[in-house]
């Protein structure tokens, strides 16, 4: 029994090795996956799909929970979760809907457009031919003949509040306890021109205006305010193209209240990526907004992922960026594998976004409770199948780790076919100096041509348990010691001759070596 356990031991010891590298790189790949977005942040939690890639304005409750609107199975959808992010009720309600479809939903108050008529959830028509459809928190405006209306949601009565041209002018509203604020834009050459007023009690005055300088060349995008009390946030985005083709994006801040005399500077923000390097990317859908006096934006943006198969690589993410005096401070507010795009506030502490998905696309929350999150989230068969995929992934490149250490074998190997080319007898009497010297040409060859194996790359990617000061040679001397106690333990046993003990030392440690090394050399 003893005797047939050490003759298979030169299979054994090698594969149990190898199973614990390959534990240790999926319990890597599964912190990487469930990596949180930030430390004092939790993780995505999915809350529903949607057909659709909108997400209409998220109801709050007064028992803390709130209320989700989505389309799913072409079906307008309701969905109430309790304040420990639980589905706590979901109502569908039978309306047509399509990717224009838009919908305002308050208590048993639903009212939707299609893009060109708006109706309530019988489906009579209440407007028809209308320019645009903007359904609030708690009321609905719509542009119609180049007017902007307020729709009652109560008694379904339409009030003209102010005249506007879509093709001349944009307009961005914002629901706030002091009423509806209103900003509109009109561009012309060399600036912008940005009004804001205030409906309050059905009554319009205007608040502020101002002129922002265009940088000739560039193109507005999108331009965000936030109003609070006195105080006036606005965020000019502006693109570039580049003569390579390759687009430039530029945000531009400005911060003053309705009652300056002068008008503030514009500063250019920039924003830094929290997990990478560089800086964030295409920054899109901003969202504003103050919270203990202090300037928040929630945004969409490219930043640097280790959720996909590859370490380093990029996808949008939610991020929030706090602006102070001395700059911006930019934190992740999710970390998915996926496209996440179209961000909002449910509360101080917890925002929604949408995750791209070819199945349907999923509603996402996130939250500083992290404990009643991660309660929520239980056990997440998707965690496992993603870091089981990064995982085989990574696995695939170590073929490249085997192929670039053929300038390690090959020697030995040339070594052991010139012996039998030349010294067949000798080989016949199997001297113990052939294995050494096999090994002896095996161990030069490694440590000269060591960093054709351990590339920049293993250094950059690889986790600090392989990448200490002075680990290549550690693990390379550990492996062999391991090989070569291997092959002295089972030589008597499998009745192995030098050349063979040659190529298994070899073999083996090279598995090894690829094993742990491998998946980091892309």
């Amino acid at each position: 029994m003893k005797k047939n356990l050490v003759k298979q031991l030169y299979w054994v010891i090698p594969v149990v090795i190898m199973m614990f590298g390959l534990v240790l790189l999926f319990y890597q790949n599964y912190a990487k996956v469930t990596e949180p977005p930030a430390p004092n942040w939790s993780r995505g939690l999915t809350i529903g799909q949607t057909n659709v890639d909108r997400l209409p304005p998220i109801k709050n409750t007064k028992n803390g929970g709130f209320i989700v609107t989505s389309f799913e199975n072409q079906k307008l959808t309701a969905t109430t979760v309790n304040s420990d992010f639980t589905v706590q009720d979901k109502k569908v309600y039978n309306i047509p809907v399509d990717k224009w479809t838009e919908v305002y939903q308050q208590d048993n108050h639903i009212i939707y457009s299609d893009y060109t008529n708006i109706y309530d959830k019988d489906s009579n028509r209440l407007v028809p031919d209308i320019e645009q459809f903007y359904p609030l928190n708690n009321t609905i405006f719509y542009v119609k003949e180049n007017a902007l209306y307020q729709l009652s949601p109560e008694n379904k009565k339409s009030t003209k509040i102010m005249d506007i041209d879509l093709n001349k002018q944009d307009i961005a509203l914002q629901e706030s306890e002091s009423g509806i604020n209103i900003l509109t834009s009109s561009l012309d050459t060399r600036d912008v021109t940005i009004t804001l007023h205030q409906l309050h009690n059905q009554k319009i005055n205007q608040l502020y205006q101002t002129k922002m300088p265009i940088t000739p060349g560039k193109v507005v995008n999108d331009i965000s305010f936030v109003l609070d009390k006195q105080k006036l946030g606005i965020l000019l985005q502006e693109e570039l193209e580049a003569p390579q083709g390759q687009q430039q994006y530029f945000n531009y801040f400005m911060e003053t209240t309705l009652t300056a005399k002068s008008q503030q500077p514009l500063r250019e923000l920039t924003f830094q990526d929290p997990a990478g390097n560089g800086q964030l990317n295409e920054i899109s859908h901003v969202v504003l907004k103050y919270n203990n006096g202090k300037l928040n934006l929630l945004f969409q943006a490219s930043g640097q992922t280790n959720t996909q198969y590859k370490n380093g690589s990029t996808t949008f993410n939610i991020y929030m960026t706090e602006i102070s005096e001395s700059g911006t401070n930019t934190v992740r507010r999710s970390n998915t594998p996926a496209i996440s795009i179209k961000p909002q506030w449910v509360n101080n502490e917890t925002i929604a976004w949408l995750d791209l998905n070819s199945d349907g696309n999923e509603i996402n929350i996130s939250s500083s409770d992290i404990a009643a999150i991660s309660q929520a989230t239980g056990f997440n068969q998707g965690d496992w199948i993603r870091s089981l995929g990064k995982t085989l992934g990574m696995l695939s490149s170590s073929i490249f780790a085997i192929a670039i250490s053929a300038i390690w074998f090959i020697w030995p190997v040339a070594f052991i076919a010139l012996m039998y080319f030349f010294r067949s007898r000798t080989i016949d009497r199997d001297p113990v100096w052939i294995f050494y010297t096999g090994i002896g040409i095996y161990a030069i060859a490694a440590l000269a041509f060591k960093n054709s194996f351990f590339v920049q790359s293993i250094y950059t990617n690889a986790p600090d348990y392989l990448t200490f000061t002075g680990s290549s040679y550690f693990f390379m001397i550990l492996f062999a010691v391991i090989t070569y106690g291997i092959a002295l333990l089972t030589k008597r046993e499998n009745e192995w001759d030098s050349p063979v003990r040659v190529i298994y030392f070899v073999g083996v440690h090279i598995l090894l070596l690829t094993t742990f090394f491998g998946p980091y050399v892309l």
